[in-house]
């Protein structure tokens, strides 16, 4: 039998705590399935002009009084506006939900629909391990366009912006996208500078994507190499080599390819996750869902091969005889280090 002054005593730790945990999660949760119930079912196309939630319920099919909360909760979100009694979209929504905007997130969408299924699953994963694929379609196609959508809706601009406030990009002449999959950094710099010839070195599965972004854009400066930078041959003489979230940043194995591959005087780039964004336990759980064979389980986010720290790769680079020239922030998780051969 339960003693009724219990019930005038409060819990250690308090209920507050415990509610505040599970309720503050299950609002991302709901929130998440909002934002791709409302994109799966062609919501925002049917709102660039304004309706009511009679309209939307007879041209879905949709319960009418359901789809008024629908949208309520949407105007919530700051993916609908209201005026009158009609919903339309807010430029966020235009901008990046609609499938007809040139930043249209349609595979960055469909990788954080995989991601959600896979933690749908955990489970599951835990008693049986990661769920494995092969490793070209771990990387696959899906994934490189997701990249390519965050990049040209602002992670070039971005980027670019650190590089060109730090260094004389107008000297180069040649520059080697190291790894550089989609193109649009290359592509990139070549729209800054018009005597620049950029050359994006990537996998062999990754060159027909590359071609489709330098033919989109017309980039006519830009070329591709196919290889696999861990053993085959960059080219010589660039005076620029670029290279972004790949191993080529982390691991120091390739600080010496990357020094014979540069003019005297060439700058090396390197954009690399912080430190600090590879640290958080989930993310890390997040990471070793699923795999391929040779990943190693329990490694952490955006890692592969020998990944060491700022501090260890500076020091490497500089022992290198690089002349390290220094490290700047691009967003809450990239930095860049900017270093030269002398």
């Amino acid at each position: 039998m339960k003693d009724a002054k219990k019930l005038t005593i409060h819990n250690t730790p308090k209920f507050e705590e415990y509610y505040s945990l599970i309720n503050n999660n299950l609002e991302g949760l709901k929130r998440f399935n909002l934002i791709i119930t409302a994109y799966e079912v062609e919501l925002f196309e049917l709102t660039t002009a304004p309706k009511t939630n009679q309209d939307l319920a007879k041209e879905l099919g949709f319960h009418e009084e359901m789809v008024q909360l629908f949208c309520e909760a949407l105007l919530d979100l700051g993916l609908l506006t209201k005026i009158g009694d009609k919903y339309a979209n807010s430029p966020l929504a235009t901008t990046y939900f609609c499938r007809n905007s040139p930043h249209h997130m349609k595979h960055s969408l469909q990788n954080i629909k995989s991601s959600a299924n896979r933690w749908a699953k955990l489970s599951e994963i835990i008693k049986n391990g990661p769920i494995i694929q092969e490793k070209t379609a771990f990387f696959n196609s899906n994934w490189l366009y997701g990249i390519a959508e965050g990049a040209e809706a602002g992670s070039v601009a971005n980027t670019l912006e650190v590089i060109t406030t730090h260094l004389d990009h107008k000297r180069w002449r040649r520059l080697l996208d190291l790894g550089g999959g989609h193109g649009l950094y290359a592509i990139g710099f070549t729209a800054l500078n018009s005597e620049l010839d950029a050359y994006v070195f990537d996998l062999p599965q990754a060159i027909p994507i590359t071609l489709e972004y330098i033919n989109e854009y017309n980039a006519k400066k830009v070329h591709v190499i196919s290889g696999d930078f861990s053993k085959d041959n960059m080219g010589k003489e660039y005076d620029a080599i670029f290279s972004s979230f790949n191993q080529s940043c982390f691991d120091p194995v390739y600080i010496p390819k990357i020094i014979d591959a540069l003019s005297p005087n060439g700058d090396v780039i390197l954009r690399r996750f912080k430190d600090s964004s590879r640290t958080s336990a989930l993310a890390t759980l997040d990471w070793n869902l699923h795999g391929f064979n040779g990943k190693k389980i329990g490694s952490k986010p955006h890692s592969s091969e020998n990944i060491v720290d700022q501090k260890t790769y500076l020091s490497h680079l500089a022992n290198s005889g690089l002349s390290v020239l220094g490290t700047f922030s691009v967003d809450h998780m990239s930095e860049i280090i900017f270093a030269r051969k002398t």
